[in-house]
């Protein structure tokens, strides 16, 4: 297993759920990486890894913080390490998460192969192609952003 994986903190989290009463702790693929049943009540919780001994910089998609702003009593985000080979979980409400969190610059990715430069694949995909206007779109979102800080 990779030593940067999350498989086994989400695994090490499933039990610690069981142990604290709740039932159906499983994981999933969306909208979180768990989920878990209280007292009839189903929770997610996203599971963050880490490795770090002192701060953790990490990310989290808008995938995660829209399922999260749509059910906040029923969401966590929770930070997995290990200490002395043991498991520590630290758990966050939406709104404790967000207040550690901020917007960066919006990233652009790209895929290109290398040595081939050819025209992209116009096959269907769930991925958003950039165009110009999508461009200037988050160019003036990001700008609002900025100027309602100041």
């Amino acid at each position: 297993m990779n030593p940067k994986s999350d498989v086994g903190a989400k695994q090490a989290f499933c039990f610690e759920l069981t142990r604290r009463g709740y039932s159906d702790a499983k994981v999933i693929a969306a909208p979180a990486d768990i989920s878990a049943t209280l007292n009839g009540e189903r929770f997610f919780f996203e599971i963050k890894y880490t490795m770090s001994t002192g701060r953790y910089f990490g990310a989290a998609t808008l995938t995660e913080w829209m399922a999260a702003i749509e059910d906040p009593d029923h969401f966590r985000f929770v930070i997995a390490y290990q200490s002395d080979g043991t498991w520590q979980f630290e758990e966050y409400t939406v709104e404790e998460f967000m207040a550690h969190s901020y917007v960066p610059p919006f990233k652009i990715f790209f895929n290109v192969a290398v040595g081939r430069k050819r025209a992209p694949a116009d096959a269907p995909s769930r991925r958003i192609r950039l165009t110009e206007k999508r461009l200037t779109a988050m160019k003036n979102l990001f700008q609002l952003f900025k100027d309602e800080q100041s």
